[in-house]
């Protein structure tokens, strides 16, 4: 958590001479004044902590681009979880293929970083990636079904490098199959085949 002090002949000036230092706007940070006379005031100001500040940092940038949102920050041993709540809006944040909302990450985490330079972040809109997630793990685990039943390895549609850890993940758990690749980038698939067999 950065903290600097900073002084102005009054209030609005000590925090302007401050958040110029620290390259922020006011709801980045919280601040006390330490003194203050007829001339002079000194304040200390501090970035807020990370809950805080995640949700300070994403309700300004949605809510200037015009959406209406709520936010809920969580924390588990992964990382942090925002989550955005909106009304209509979802297909604009999410994107096509969840591009936008990959940008709006991207964005956040940038943001972010200037202060709190090893944080994990993953942001959501109304569950979407969670909801993609449990549809990527039970079509997983159907492929893989089929796979058994009939002995023979099966492609997937492509994916991305996240996908493909969360495939692999469900793969690996289950008994009897497994999971490999051929090609590189736009080439690459992925295949579910018996785990019987030495392709990889």
């Amino acid at each position: 958590m950065k903290t600097i002090e900073a002084i102005g002949k009054d209030l609005h000036e000590a925090l302007a001479q401050g958040m110029n230092k620290l390259g922020v706007i006011q709801d980045e940070i919280t601040y006390e004044i330490l003194s203050q006379n007829e001339t002079e005031t000194k304040v200390k100001l501090t970035i807020k902590e990370p809950r805080q500040y995640l949700q300070t940092i994403t309700n300004y940038i949605l809510t200037n681009m015009g959406f209406k949102v709520a936010i809920t920050v969580s924390k588990d041993e992964q990382g942090y979880t925002v989550n955005v709540r909106t009304r209509h809006t979802d297909p604009l944040l999410i994107g096509k293929n969840g591009e936008n909302l990959w940008a709006l990450q991207y964005l956040i985490s940038r943001i972010t970083r200037r202060f709190y330079s090893n944080i994990k972040i993953l942001v959501d809109i109304n569950g979407y990636r969670q909801h993609k997630n449990n549809l990527l793990r039970k079509k997983a685990e159907a492929i893989a079904r089929i796979v058994l039943q009939t002995g023979r390895e099966m492609a997937l549609d492509p994916m991305t490098p996240r996908e493909e850890r969360i495939v692999a993940n469900k793969i690996n758990e289950l008994k009897g199959v497994k999971m490999y690749s051929i090609g590189r980038g736009a080439n690459r698939t992925v295949i579910i085949a018996p785990a019987g067999e030495n392709k990889e």
